[in-house]
């Protein structure tokens, strides 16, 4: 049983003699590679986490091998007699955003600053009570109808898209067929489609606020001192690692003397991406200090 990936560049990305420039080849396949990880990371854990890798030891199971090039357009086959899953997954979290790419429309996004104002004015009215981190793990936040694989898969496909994304004369296209006996899905990308795309998984939105302890370890003002604030907070529930995204000046400041002490209890959102959300190691939004 043969699973097959094929990518296609055509358009602009193929020039004179059916000729593709290394730089959009290299890193077709660098993405379409990791987006592969990724789909066999949740295929063999049932999920996927935020920074977790492949190991060495399943490198052959994730594997897939050039079978042909053709030219035309500049067409790439892939293939693997243990792929059937990782193309299954890869369609699986492909296909509802690329609906959405190509059905038109732009939806009603909220700015990150708008719905940190709203959470913390629930929370100051007592309209809303923050969970404990540890009933988000067991009762995830109805936000996150997603699986974090998907997320993680587009990911790695949304970069592969970034040469389309920049010239509206390329098209990109893959086609994914799980064995012999399955149908083809394909997937084309032009630079409208790759656009929408970006915008579909690239959606964020605040979680229900939730109780954090843990220990500051890290601020940084970014390179703009005026705007990506964030700090590193190491979550003492599961000793992980998340990213702290703070809003404003006066939230820096009111964590400032908590750096790298004792440990201390925060409120925080979690940051939902295209409805999904790591709970272990996922990014979280700064609301407020809990003082004992």
């Amino acid at each position: 049983m043969t699973a097959m990936i094929q990518l296609t560049l055509d358009g602009s990305l193929v020039k004179e003699q059916h000729l593709v420039s290394l730089r959009v080849l290299s890193k077709s396949m660098a993405h379409l590679q990791s987006a592969s990880d990724r789909a066999y990371l949740d295929v063999l854990h049932g999920n996927v986490w935020k920074h977790q890798k492949l190991l060495r030891r399943h490198y052959a199971d994730a594997d897939f091998q050039v079978d042909s090039i053709r030219q035309g357009s500049f067409v790439i086959e892939f293939v693997s007699t243990r792929g059937r899953e990782i193309v299954r997954r890869l369609h699986q979290a492909l296909v509802s955003p690329y609906a959405g790419a190509t059905a038109g429309g732009d939806k009603e996004v909220f700015q990150i600053s708008v719905q940190v104002a709203r959470r913390k004015g629930q929370l100051d009215n007592e309209l809303v009570a923050p969970q404990t981190y540890e009933n988000l793990v067991e009762n995830p936040d109805p936000l996150v109808t997603r699986k974090y694989g998907d997320r993680s898969i587009n990911k790695e496909i949304d970069q592969l898209l970034v040469p389309v994304r920049a010239d509206p004369a390329a098209v990109l296209k893959l086609a994914l067929k799980s064995d012999e006996h399955a149908g083809t899905e394909t997937y084309e990308f032009t630079q409208q489609v790759a656009k929408a795309f970006h915008r579909e998984i690239s959606v964020r939105e605040l979680g229900t606020p939730v109780i954090y302890r843990g220990r500051l370890r890290s601020l940084d003002h970014g390179h703009n001192k005026n705007w990506n604030l964030k700090g590193k907070f190491i979550n003492t529930v599961n000793n992980k690692d998340i990213v702290l995204n703070i809003q404003t000046e006066d939230d820096f400041n009111q964590l400032v003397p908590y750096l790298n002490q004792d440990p201390l209890t925060i409120i925080a959102c979690p940051i939902i991406e295209y409805a999904s959300f790591d709970p272990t190691a996922g990014d979280i939004q700064f609301i407020q200090i809990i003082r004992c």
